[in-house]
């Protein structure tokens, strides 16, 4: 009788990595990730809500935080934030007719070399002309230019999210030029290649 191969249960050799949220959120456990080992994980994107991390807020359940992997370490993993996305359907919503919406997408550089590109969004009660929007746009670029390489990723990120300094400036600054209802970081990503991700093989 032919003898019939073990199938070998991958999933029993698989570590699960604990993937700790950046310092700026106080290293909370925020998920448990199998991988083949420890080196694999490195690179690997996790998104979570920034309610997981900061729940003050229940509208902070419509920021996405997606962090990237970036050392791992006695089945511990360090990570940074590598991109922030503003719920698109939430988003949306706030568009309502009779307004104006003015969006800004530029790139900058923080004091400590990290690459970012910022998209920026501002409503208006009501409708503006394309003068006044345009006068807009180059002050948020202003504000962006003139803070941003001033300060680290994570004063950047505490600007942006924590207690919203940068995107007060910002709407202080448009408002010289018309009233503005809202202002909202609709996404971030960070430009700087730190580690290569890892392709994982198709199951």
């Amino acid at each position: 009788m032919p003898k019939v191969a073990k199938v070998k249960d991958r999933w029993k050799t698989k570590v699960w990595i604990e993937v700790l949220a950046p310092d700026i959120f106080g290293n909370v456990s925020i998920a448990k990730i199998p991988a083949n080992d420890e080196q694999s994980a490195v690179g690997r994107v996790v998104p979570i809500s920034y309610f997981q991390v900061n729940n003050e807020n229940p509208e902070n359940n419509n920021i996405k935080l997606y962090l990237q992997i970036i050392k791992v370490e006695s089945l511990k993993a360090k990570t940074i934030v590598k991109r922030i996305e503003y719920a698109r359907e939430v988003y949306r919503a706030m568009i309502r007719r009779g307004s104006s919406l003015i969006e800004w997408v530029g790139d900058y550089k923080t004091s400590d070399g990290m690459e970012v590109r910022l998209h920026i969004s501002l409503f208006t009660p009501e409708k503006i002309n394309w003068s006044r929007m345009h006068k807009i746009r180059l002050t948020i670029n202003q504000v962006l230019s003139e803070n941003v390489p001033n300060l680290t990723y994570d004063q950047l990120l505490e600007q942006l999210l924590k207690d919203r300094t940068l995107l007060d400036k910002v709407t202080e600054e448009a408002k010289k030029i018309y009233p503005i209802k809202n202002a909202v970081l609709l996404s971030l990503k960070l430009l700087n290649k730190l580690v290569k991700p890892i392709e994982t093989p198709a199951q």
